[in-house]
């Protein structure tokens, strides 16, 4: 699978911002490859926390979804 060097500055980003370990790096690597739209899930996650996404007690655990639509993004599942 060919991604972008956007791609891998996102997933860089979502590595260290949820503090991925090696063993889930690999993991989300072959889920990512198994499932080549997730590519599209994981520039939208990276995305939408440069944005100041989080799921807090205070937003009740906001979705990304129903984030993503009252911040104008776009839906992180369809392209």
């Amino acid at each position: 699978m060919k991604v972008s060097r956007q791609f891998l500055r996102d997933f860089a980003f979502l590595a260290n911002y949820y503090l991925w370990t090696p063993a889930d790096i690999e993991d989300v690597k072959a889920d990512t490859r198994a499932n080549p739209d997730l590519a599209h899930y994981w520039t939208a996650l990276a995305n939408a926390h440069r944005a100041g996404y989080e799921q807090t007690d205070d937003n009740n655990h906001v979705r990304l979804c129903d984030w993503c639509k009252a911040n104008g993004y776009p839906d992180p599942f369809s392209e």
